[in-house]
């Protein structure tokens, strides 16, 4: 991402992000493997919800940065479903309420290439979950609150490795495999939109750092996480600042 189209992306964000609210930038641009047919991935989030004129003034303006930089535009997942979120739709996922619960274990399925699918409410929580756990760049506003749904979103996949594995006990290695690859062998953006790599292990390190701070989980040996007593298979959407 270059410091052209940060400022160009900085600079919508001050625009339009609700006062309280925050933006960032996500996935190649910000990860920085970025090709030529790279879009920008950005949101915008807030408490309340974008009206209609300021939603479509918002679209305009990152469709002009898209053309200003020579960028693709990625309309397969709509503006109107990617580009801005709510508090509400954070707590949902960082709630896990985007994943099917089966037998009371959380079964995230692969991605379905089908626009109702991809335009739902469900795949944009989706979206909203791997934006805060993945690389990403702060554009600007409400840094606390920024901070905490990072933090919450951390813990989240923690719980989700969790659960998807079963098992009492967890690895770092086990989270980022389960992770990445779906029983089915979809991987990347075919499944949860995750790579193996450092940036995806200290991510679920620091969620299960969290766990444990909360009596969730506990550490064996080191280098082993434990359910505590059953609750290490959920969690809510908690409070934030």
């Amino acid at each position: 991402m270059t410091p052209e189209l940060f400022a160009a992306a900085a600079q919508i964000c001050r625009r339009f992000v609700p006062a309280g609210g925050y933006g960032l930038v996500y996935g190649s641009q910000a990860a920085g493997t970025d090709r030529s047919d790279s879009d920008l991935d950005m949101v915008l989030l807030g408490r309340p919800r974008l009206g209609y004129h300021a939603m479509d003034e918002l679209i305009t303006a990152v469709c002009c940065v898209h053309d200003d930089f020579g960028l693709p535009a990625d309309t397969e997942v709509s503006y109107e479903t990617k580009l801005f979120a709510t508090y509400a739709d954070v707590d949902r996922a960082v709630g896990l309420l985007c994943f099917p619960r089966i037998a009371g274990v959380l079964r995230p399925g692969p991605v379905v290439v089908e626009p109702s699918w991809l335009n739902s409410p469900t795949f944009a929580q989706r979206l909203l979950l791997n934006a805060l756990t993945s690389e990403h760049v702060f554009l600007g506003g409400n840094v606390a609150r920024y901070r905490a749904d990072r933090s919450r979103a951390e813990q989240a996949i923690a719980v989700l490795a969790i659960s998807m594995l079963e098992g009492p006990e967890i690895t770092v290695p086990d989270a980022v495999r389960v992770l990445t690859e779906a029983p089915s062998g979809a991987r990347g953006k075919d499944f949860l939109g995750y790579t193996p790599g450092s940036r995806l292990c200290s991510t679920v390190q620091s969620g299960l750092a969290s766990l444990v701070a909360r009596n969730m989980v506990e550490v064996v040996d080191g280098a082993r996480f434990r359910r505590c007593h059953g609750r290490g298979d959920q969690v809510g959407p908690g409070h934030a600042a």
